[in-house]
Parts: C-alpha cells; structure tokens; sequence
C-alpha cells in the first residue's frame, strides 16, 4: 500500500516534490507510522523500482516460457520487456527522475535485475543449442552479448518513441542477432 501511494504520488507530481507526510496521508497513516516501514522516501522509491523491475523480468520469462522454439521465446522475451517499459514511461511522467535516483545511487538493484535478464536469456540460448536449433556456442557470452545489443529496448530514456516504430527496429534488430545464431 506504501509503494502503491508513493507511485501514485512520484508519477503525477515527482519524486522531488512528494514528502513523506503526502505518502503517509495517501496512506491513511500517521508519518509516524510510515517510518516504521520505511526509514525516507528513497527506501519507498528504491522499493518500488525494485517491484517494477520484477515485474517486468517475470513478464518476459513468462512470455518466453510459452514460445514453441527458442528463437520464438527470444522474441517474445525481448518484446514483452519493450512493451512492460514503454507502458511504463507513458504511463509515469516524472519517470525520468526515478530512473536518475536508481541509477545514480543504487546500481547494485539495477545489476541485480540485469543479471537475472542475462540469466533468462542464457537459459533460452542453452535450450536453443540443446535442441540443434542454434550453432554451438557459449550460451553465457552470447546471452550477454544478446542483452547488451538490445538495450535500447530496455533504457527508459530511449524508449519515447512509438511503441509500434520501436517494436519494428528491435525486430529488424533481432533477425540479425538471429541470423547469427543459426546452425
């Protein structure tokens, strides 16, 4: 309920101008009682942030775990995760200074979720060589290789553009990277 409040409250008016007793409020709570939960609004937003990403990793690992081909769940393992962002950054105005307070002060959330999208991707390369529908190769470098070229896709800041325009690029995209893959 906390999180759910101070991303209401991020979203419409910014991170900068929320304050605690506003959250609190939203919350039904006394200020008090929110730092019981919370030492500041930094823990509030880093928690948050944390929950969006999880989100959206578990969006793409569900999308992919459908797909009939490894090829197939590569796709829709990257798409899902443009689409989860660009509904993101339409949908939260004040982003921007979100992903600054991230990004600049707590890295270590931002790897975490990197590693596990490196991960997921390596399983999907790993089953693609398995079945003989990719060439043999380390799994590990090319899914990292994978994440890092389709990073656009995953950056908010770079995600401002159509979602339909954006989605077309990162398929153009993902038949080349494809094409490589292949035995």
């Amino acid at each position: 309920m906390i999180v759910e409040a101070a991303r209401q409250r991020f979203s419409h008016y910014g991170y900068g101008k929320t304050t605690m007793a506003e959250i609190a409020s939203d919350c039904e709570m006394s200020v008090g009682n929110l730092y019981r939960f919370y030492k500041n609004k930094e823990d509030i937003a880093v928690e948050g942030a944390r929950a969006c990403m999880a989100d959206k990793a578990e969006a793409a690992e569900f999308a992919a775990s459908g797909a009939e081909s490894a090829m197939a769940a590569l796709h829709a393992y990257f798409v899902v995760r443009l689409q989860y962002l660009h509904g993101f950054v339409s949908g939260t105005p004040h982003m921007h200074e979100l992903v600054q307070l991230i990004s600049s002060k707590h890295m270590d959330v931002l790897q975490h979720f990197e590693n596990r999208a490196i991960e997921s991707i390596r399983s999907i390369v790993q089953s693609g060589i398995d079945s003989g529908e990719f060439r043999d190769c380390d799994a590990a470098s090319i899914a990292a290789d994978l994440y890092h070229a389709t990073n656009k896709y995953n950056v908010p800041m770079c995600v401002s553009a159509p979602l339909g325009s954006l989605e077309a690029e990162l398929a153009s995209l993902l038949d080349l990277l494809f094409r490589g893959l292949k035995p």
